[in-house]
């Protein structure tokens, strides 16, 4: 500092105490700004004037301060000059020592500073017209610094997502004429809104003011955006409660009316009223909507389309949802829901996908808990059940409403079913079951979700009479009183409803229940299902018809189904199709060729459990596989499922 002191002090010698105080105190360690300060100080016209009211720097510092916000502080020259009225070769020496050359024809203020914190309307009003449409930060900031509120307004409501260049706008704004506020409002409404910030102060305020708007449209929209932040937390009863009559729809422009559709569509869908849902989205589809919304109603296209079995279009539609953190975290998990159904491996990562956008978004804790649950069935499916039995902990955990609560609980029943654990299934399904078929709430739901824990009923009695695990292979020829009782009650229950998930349940019970029965009966009840149009439901049902055809004798038609499959990935489905090939083959009597195929199995990367549970299967139809096995102590069921489980 004592340097910088001595050198103001040798090139102004007459300056006060004070102001050489000052200088350096502004100059900081950067010499290059202190040689400027000195430079401008001895061009000053009146010593004791403060540099940024001298006469001949004011007009340029007002324009460095109009035309070079801190975000983004380079401009043209070109811009300067058309302010100045001059080129800028014509500039005094003190007033080049204010100005950064940077690159071709662009400056920047060398002394920040020194600008005055406001600059006259009409620079930013120049600003505005010199700078072209797509440089959207520049046409904001100036509209908004040159008073035209009008200009502003068409920029955010072409993108509310172009707020987030004007932090503290909506503060500011509040001495707006109402108009203008009122359409502000709705601006940040739909900005926060697609970050998922429905309880952000500012906009609940936003809401407030439009709800109190005598505009009889904007009240309408309020109660649609209210709605739809229920809607997001998972609230659908408040949200059902908030939207306004559909027919209040036509008092909106198209962006509005798709929004309340969608909306609605949510509600009708939470409520399991598909088609409803379907014709709603359907509706909103129909309306050129803004491109902020395209989003949404690609993720509704493809819930719909999911839930009525439109899988190619569904994925397709879930595949465009793009930008919104929560809105792609959805799309994600449900596209690994639906390659789940499809069988395919892909679900997985898709899934994990889906579930870490959603927790990183902070998404309420019901979906995520739903998200959660779902992903440990899959993982369930995947034979990785210590992985599956952490997340469905983590899920009870985190399942706050009591529906969602008993959603996970019958989850988790049919994951300790697969697992082998009678009671610890029992222990989570009754629960679950009581709530179902008492609760008032969403009633097409819980009339599904009560069959569904239905079944998981009759699976882990299945398991408690039969010994038999909800873990493919399922080979028949079993005993188990009760849970036949609980799948034929269940069978004359289920709606003739064209949903995947009805079709799915109607299929799962009907290849248990075939298991109780005899082949004949069992073929009678599975050959309806035999062309169901979802791919891999129509494998499951092709090889659980298959497994009563050998039962039957009928080997050849056996294998002929078998070899009729398209490629499976599914390691459940790969187990039944094993255990199917080797029956036949040895009712064929080709023992070394059924042999060959346990050994594949024995070192393929099949998943332990459905190893295990093949050789389990096996062993009580092939007493002529003991031969092939070491002595020991064990029934065969269990020496040759140990046998193919611990291929080392």
């Amino acid at each position: 500092r004592e340097e910088a002191r001595h050198f103001v002090r040798e090139r102004l010698p007459h300056l006060p105490p004070e102001r050489l105080e000052a200088l350096v105190n502004q100059a900081g360690r950067n010499f290059g700004e202190l040689s400027r300060l000195v430079l401008l100080e001895a061009a000053k016209h009146d010593p004791r004037t403060p540099l940024q009211d001298d006469p001949a720097l004011k007009p340029l510092l007002l324009a460095l301060s109009a035309f070079s916000p801190e975000a983004d502080p380079t401009f043209p020259a070109e811009l300067l000059e058309g302010a100045l009225g001059k080129p800028l070769e014509r500039l005094s020496q003190a007033e080049r020592a204010l100005l950064d050359w940077v690159g071709e024809g662009l400056v920047r203020p060398a002394l920040r500073s020194l600008l005055p914190q406001e600059a006259p309307r009409e620079l930013h009003r120049l600003a505005l017209a010199y700078f072209p449409k797509e440089n959207l930060f520049r046409k904001l900031h100036h509209a908004y610094k040159a008073g035209e509120t009008r200009i502003l307004l068409d920029l955010l409501q072409e993108d509310p997502a172009r707020l987030a260049l004007l932090p503290g706008l909506w503060q500011e704004a509040q001495a707006w004429p109402r108009e203008d506020l009122e359409a502000l409002a709705a601006v940040v409404v739909r900005y926060r809104a697609v970050l998922g910030q429905y309880a952000h102060p500012e906009a609940e305020e936003a809401l407030r003011v439009l709800s109190e708007a005598q505009n009889p449209s904007l009240r309408t929209w309020a109660r649609i955006k209210a709605a739809e932040a229920k809607a997001d937390a998972a609230l659908y009863k408040e949200a059902e409660e908030l939207l306004p009559p559909k027919e209040d729809l036509k008092l909106l422009d198209d962006t509005a009316q798709a929004e309340g559709l969608l909306v609605m569509a949510a509600v009708e869908r939470w409520k399991g009223d598909y088609e409803k849902a379907a014709h709603f989205v359907e509706e909103a589809q129909g309306l050129p909507v803004a491109p902020f919304l395209q989003d949404r109603v690609y993720l509704w296209r493809g819930l719909v389309a999911k839930d009525l079995g439109r899988y190619p279009e569904a994925l397709e539609a879930l595949s465009r949802v793009g930008h919104d953190p929560l809105l792609l975290g959805r799309a994600r998990y449900q596209m690994g829901d639906l390659l789940m159904r499809l069988g395919s491996l892909e679900a997985k990562p898709r899934m994990e996908e889906g579930l870490k956008a959603l927790e990183e978004a902070g998404a309420p804790k019901d979906e995520v808990a739903r998200v959660r649950a779902r992903y440990a069935t899959l993982l369930r499916r995947l034979g990785l059940y210590e992985e599956a039995g952490r997340a469905i902990e983590k899920a009870l955990a985190e399942a706050e409403d009591p529906f969602t609560r008993a959603r996970v609980e019958s989850e988790a029943g049919i994951l300790e079913a697969a697992r082998g654990r009678p009671f610890a299934a029992l222990n989570l399904l009754v629960p679950a079951e009581a709530y179902f078929r008492s609760t008032e709430e969403r009633p097409k739901e819980a009339r599904y979700r009560h069959l569904r824990t239905l079944f998981r009923l009759g699976a882990t009695y299945l398991l408690l009479e039969a010994g038999q695990p909800y873990r493919a292979p399922f080979l028949g020829g079993l005993h188990a009183p009760t849970a036949q009782r609980l799948l034929e009650d269940l069978l004359e229950q289920i709606p003739w409803e064209a949903t995947d998930r009805y079709t799915a349940l109607r299929l799962d019970t009907a290849s248990l229940l075939a298991l109780l029965l005899s082949p004949a009966e069992g073929k009678a009840l599975l050959k309806p299902l035999l062309d169901v149009e979802n791919p891999y439901l129509r494998a499951q049902a092709r090889l659980s018809y298959a497994e009563t055809l050998v039962r039957e004798g009928n080997l050849g038609e056996a294998l002929a189904q078998v070899v009729a499959l398209p490629p499976l990935e599914d390691p459940g489905l790969l187990a039944q199709v094993r255990a199917v090939e080797v029956l036949a083959l040895l009712g064929l009597g080709e023992k070394e060729a059924a042999w060959q195929k346990l050994s594949e199995v024995r070192r393929s990367p099949l998943p332990e459990p459905f190893r295990f549970q093949l050789g389990r299967a096996l062993g009580r139809f092939c007493p002529e596989l003991q031969r092939r096995l070491p002595p020991t102590p064990l029934a065969l069921p269990e020496a040759l499922g140990f046998h193919l489980a611990n291929p080392d």
